[in-house]
Order: structure tokens, then C-alpha cells, then sequence
């Protein structure tokens, strides 16, 4: 009885240490886990005062840069009456150029962006007028219609003078009065270019060269696109060509005369606006 006492006592000392020592290795493996998160979070925390160091620099040198153009007074901006910021210079182009533009055109101006749109466009406008008047492009001005909307300028060539019946290739007659159009577009580096044929509602006969009133006008607008590029080096990056067929008249397609205006190539300037400096010049 006494050995079997002793031998009890002997089994529950050794089953209370392995217990122990298992909770101690489980205990030092926590304190593993731990140690190790805590060197991350250092690790991450140490790597988010560099970030911010680094933000706090660029921060003062932006606010360095800021300050270096408030005290120059040939760079300081305004801001107008919608909130738009532009130099001073910019206003006093604007206003040059608004001063000879039609008061019914600034009455449709709500803000300064319009101004600025109205008065971009004006100036494209001018700048293609004065090339108009100069050179044997005058006995052609009677086929051109020079228009501004909003802030497009919209310049509608009649097939007349651009194509021979049927046809989508340009006459070489025509091209010192599309050398104008190219030279004012080259002259405006910020300015995308549209290209759009018209027919009217006549429909075409299907042939080899065309199906239809749609692919007529496509290829006139791609014969007008491919001339200012191959000819006169405008950058078709800058170009979108497209046929809207007989779908877009600006007369009545019943008269004759209506006809004739409809059936032409229109060129839309549009300004972008983001980068409108170099379009004031």
C-alpha cells in the first residue's frame, strides 16, 4: 500500500511538470509571435516617417516654388468672376480680341470661359480671313463660309470647288486655298481638327467607288484629311475624319440651290482649352 502510495505521488509530480513545461513552451512561442510583430510594426512605422519626411519636403518645396512666383509680378494669376486663374497678360488678350467681336456673340457669354471660348475662336477665325485675302485664294472665297459656335470655328468648303461630280479626289486648284487652311492649323498647335463630308439627299449610284451617300462623304472628308497631311504636314494625330452623308444640311435639300450648300466638307478647329495660350497668339 505504501508503494503504491509513493508511486502515485512519483506519476503526479511528473505529469504536473510536463504540464508546465508545455505551457512554458507555449508561453516563450507567444512571446515569439510577439516580439516578431512588434520588429514589423516598428519596421512599418519607421518606413511611414521616411513617407512622410519625404511628403514634408516636397510640401516645402511646392510652398518655396509658390512663393518664388507670387513675388514675381510678371507671373502672379487672378482669378475672374467664375473662378477661372489666368495671367493677367491672358485677360488683356481676351479682351483685345472681344473688343472687335459682334455684341449678339457676347451676349450668349455667361462667364469668362465663354469669353475665352468666343474669343479663341474669333481669333482663328481673323487669322484665316487675313490668308483669305491674300493670293489667288480670292476668286475661291465665294465656295468658303467661315463660321464661329461656341468654341468651334466651322469652315465649309463646297464640293464645287473641292471635287469634280462623283468623285472624292481634290482638285489641284483647290489646294493653294487648303495650304491657308493648313497653314492656320499648323500656326495652332493646341487646336484638334475635324474633317467632315456632306452630301445632300440625292442618293448616289452604287459603283466600284462608292455604295452610298455615307461612304461618299467618308472619302471626301479622307481625301481633304489626306491632302493637309501629305501636302502640308498638318499631323493626323491631330484629326478626325468622318462622313455624315446627308444627315447633317444646312439648307433645304427641295431647291437646288439648297443642294449645292449641303454638299460640302466642313473643317472644325477646336480649341483645348487647357492649353489656350499659345491659341491667343
Amino acid at each position: 500500500m505504501k508503494k503504491n502510495l509513493i508511486k502515485l505521488t512519483v506519476l503526479t509530480v511528473l505529469l504536473s511538470s510536463c504540464v508546465s513545461k508545455k505551457k512554458l513552451t507555449q508561453a516563450e512561442n507567444q512571446l515569439q509571435l510577439k516580439s516578431e510583430e512588434i520588429s514589423e510594426l516598428r519596421k512599418e512605422n519607421d518606413s511611414i516617417k521616411n513617407q512622410v519626411e519625404a511628403i514634408e519636403d516636397k510640401i516645402f518645396a511646392y510652398q518655396a516654388q509658390v512663393e518664388n512666383l507670387q513675388d514675381d509680378n510678371e507671373n502672379k494669376l487672378t482669378m475672374t468672376e467664375d473662378g477661372t486663374m489666368i495671367l493677367p497678360e491672358t485677360r488683356q488678350k481676351v479682351d483685345r480680341i472681344l473688343q472687335n467681336v459682334d455684341e449678339s456673340k457676347l451676349g450668349s457669354a455667361k462667364d469668362f470661359k465663354d469669353s475665352l471660348n468666343i474669343a479663341i475662336a474669333e481669333n482663328i477665325k481673323s487669322s484665316l480671313a487675313s490668308k483669305m485675302n491674300d493670293g489667288s485664294t480670292t476668286e475661291n472665297a465665294g465656295f468658303l463660309n467661315v463660321n464661329v459656335n461656341q468654341a468651334l470655328v466651322e469652315i465649309d468648303l463646297s464640293n464645287a470647288i473641292l471635287f469634280e461630280s462623283g468623285s472624292a479626289f481634290v482638285k489641284l486648284s483647290i489646294y493653294d486655298l487648303i495650304e491657308n487652311i493648313a497653314n492656320t492649323i499648323n500656326l495652332k498647335p493646341n487646336v484638334k481638327v475635324s474633317v467632315v463630308g456632306h452630301t445632300d439627299n440625292i442618293k448616289v449610284t452604287p459603283n466600284n467607288f462608292v455604295k452610298d451617300n455615307i461612304e461618299l462623304s467618308l472619302k471626301r472628308a479622307a481625301s481633304v484629311a489626306r491632302i493637309l497631311n501629305e501636302k502640308f504636314d498638318v499631323n493626323l494625330e491631330r484629326v478626325l475624319v468622318s462622313g455624315a452623308s446627308e444627315y447633317q444640311p444646312i439648307a433645304d435639300n427641295s431647291t437646288v440651290e439648297g443642294r449645292a450648300k449641303n454638299r460640302r466638307v466642313t473643317i472644325k478647329l477646336v480649341p483645348n482649352l487647357k492649353e489656350f495660350e499659345s491659341v491667343l497668339d
